[in-house]
């Protein structure tokens, strides 16, 4: 009750500077509700003062009424000037006051002056947010709301004549939107391929066994930039076949198909997010949006968190993953210090790291952890080619693990 006296006396103060609500509670460090609960509280115990404070937003002279306003929908701008008397301190109060909506807008400059009178006149420049400006927190706040179509799809029934396995599906460093140097730069026709061989290698194994999970990492630069400037996360600049919008939404398309395939063909599908150097950033917004989209399906789950290394256990199988643009030999170590993984990494009878990066395939075997680079899919572009990087033989790889004895097999799919 104290407290809330207290509130109200600093409330009953501030009004006299005659500032936006918004601005009080600010002050008062307590939300724009609680302000207008204390201003009906002050109307209660007093009428007159509480009529004295009833409009307790900025009184504003008559040139307010008369503001200069441009707003340009073929430049997506708004400029307004206005005049007050008192300065404006926030952006919040600034955009309250011209009547900017943050949501669509952003504040790309403002200054104020005092006039001779002792009034201030301030001015606003903003522009309509284009897909560059909106930060990580709008992209979470958008999915929060987002409500997903997807109907979950039945398992397949089993066959008692084969063996249940688990198994990992490696598409690995495809590079979405990456111009080739031969000339195969058809985006559709990267967009099936890709499908297409996720669904091959299902088949393969399906052909001899029942899948009860299926491992499937989105890994390693699937996508070839991670900004509007058509840049790695480290800012190299690549030649391109697909625009920063239109990589993401055909990558987006290409894993919902790629993974309700999966889910017809397995009882299981635990997808992971292993990032890569090249989409550090648009890979992770990518499983985040790909784990709200499927959220109604509990067979289907999600391994997304932002970081470098993740792992999985598969039967007796310890599998970490890492993009591998670091020193190989050094991984083995890595996973058996982890504060997570080191216990999984110590109770399995067999360990495994996978690693992209390279686009060929190699093997090798550190104190007993074998180590795997998974080839690539993706064709070699100028640089790659300039520099004599070429001749990896293009695959993806499906890996298959008994629940007891480990890898059991490999399957291949090239092209």
């Amino acid at each position: 009750m104290a407290e809330n006296q207290g509130l109200l006396n600093e409330l009953k103060s501030l009004l006299k500077r005659k500032r936006s609500k918004q601005w009080y509670a600010e002050q008062l460090k307590i939300t724009l509700s609680e302000v207008n609960e204390l201003l009906k509280e002050m109307r209660g115990k007093n009428v007159d003062e509480g009529e004295q404070f009833l409009d307790s937003e900025p009184t504003h002279s008559k040139e307010f009424e008369q503001a200069l306003r441009k707003v340009s929908n073929d430049k997506g701008t708004i400029e307004s000037t206005i005049t007050l008397d008192f300065e404006p301190k926030s952006d919040i109060e600034l955009a309250e006051l011209h009547k900017i909506d943050l949501e669509k807008y952003i504040i790309t400059n403002y200054w104020s002056k005092v006039l001779p009178t002792g009034k201030f006149t301030s001015s606003i420049f903003s522009k309509r947010k284009g897909p560059e400006d909106y930060t990580a927190d709008d992209f979470s706040k958008f999915l929060e709301n987002y409500k997903s179509n997807y109907i979950p799809i039945s398992s397949p029934k089993l066959d008692n004549d084969k063996s249940l396995v688990d198994i990992e599906l490696s598409l690995s460093d495809y590079h979405l939107g990456k111009r080739y140097d031969d000339g195969d730069n058809d985006p559709e026709t990267r967009a099936t391929r890709f499908v297409h061989i996720a669904e091959a290698l299902t088949h393969k194994v399906r052909s001899v066994y029942d899948i009860n999970k299926v491992v499937f990492p989105i890994s390693n630069d699937f996508f070839h930039t991670d900004n509007y400037q058509n840049t790695t996360t480290n800012g190299t600049p690549q030649d391109i076949i697909l625009d920063y919008a239109s990589e993401y939404e055909m990558g987006f398309n290409i894993l919902v198909d790629t993974i309700k395939m999966l889910k017809t063909n397995s009882k299981h599908v635990e997808v992971i997010l292993v990032q890569g150097n090249h989409d550090r950033t648009k890979s992770y917004y990518l499983a985040h949006a790909l784990d709200i989209f499927f959220k109604n399906d509990k067979n289907i789950s999600f391994v997304r968190e932002e970081g470098l290394i993740k792992a999985t256990v598969v039967g007796s199988t310890f599998i970490g993953f890492h993009h591998g643009n670091c020193k190989i030999d050094a991984l083995p170590l890595l996973f058996a210090t982890h504060p997570v993984y080191s216990k999984w990494f110590g109770d399995a009878t067999y360990r495994e790291v996978h690693t992209g990066d390279k686009h060929h395939y190699m093997a090798k075997e550190i104190k007993g952890v074998r180590i795997q680079q998974m080839p690539s899919l993706s064709g070699t572009d100028r640089w790659h080619k300039d520099n004599n990087f070429v001749h990896s033989v293009r695959a993806a790889l499906a890996l298959v693990y008994d629940f007891k004895v480990g890898k059991v097999a490999e399957f291949e799919e090239r092209i």
